[in-house]
């Protein structure tokens, strides 16, 4: 099953600490829900795991992630990830076109366009689940994109190494669903009241 997703976010960083976050595999690997980069591959490209537990079904992928095309002056990039279902027959493939502009606060807005095509498992959650996850995930990657960025510039105004990434949580996907299922059942009876 294959679907694409745009999403947009913003963080308090600059475009250009952004960007590097961005285009630094193993820096924003963490930030990532599940994923773990385990290693620099020789064609320049980055070995991956990503885990995601499916209510008592836990679900881990193996496989690379590279950037095929980035150009520091437009701020734009593409990345590929690769993987295959460690126990199972299930793959997944995401090509993520991203780009950062300056947002007005002073901060920075990321676009991310995700063409993703998967088989197995996963790929019986159906489009609309599959689009609402994504976003979730989206979400809780630009929380940990910006605590990495402002962690990183503290670290800078004290002369001092940046810190590692801060990772994100790991994703459940039927915890996610169960979510915006609610939420879409309040949205047909009036909404939430919260």
């Amino acid at each position: 099953m294959g679907i694409v997703i745009e999403n947009e976010f913003t963080v308090a960083a600059s475009p250009e600490d952004t960007f590097a976050l961005m285009t630094d595999v193993e820096r924003v690997g963490p930030c990532i829900p599940g994923a773990t980069i385990t290693g620099k591959r020789e064609d320049g490209g980055y070995d991956a795991l990503v885990g995601l537990k499916m209510g008592p079904m836990s679900l881990t992928y193996k496989g690379q992630v590279s950037i095929l095309e980035q150009d520091d002056a437009a701020k734009t990039a593409v990345m590929r990830a690769k993987a295959t279902e460690a126990k199972g027959q299930g793959t997944a493939q995401a090509t993520l076109t991203m780009a950062i502009e300056p947002a007005a606060d002073g901060g920075s807005t990321v676009k991310v366009s995700s063409d993703i095509m998967v088989t197995g498992r996963v790929a019986q959650m159906g489009r609309g689940i599959m689009a609402d996850v994504a976003g979730k995930m989206i979400g809780e990657m630009a929380k940990a994109m910006e605590a990495t960025l402002v962690a990183s510039a503290e670290a800078k105004e004290r002369g001092e190494a940046p810190p590692p990434s801060v990772a994100a949580e790991a994703p459940s996907a039927v915890g996610m669903a169960a979510d915006i299922t609610k939420s879409k059942i309040k949205g047909l009876f009036g909404g939430s009241k919260d």
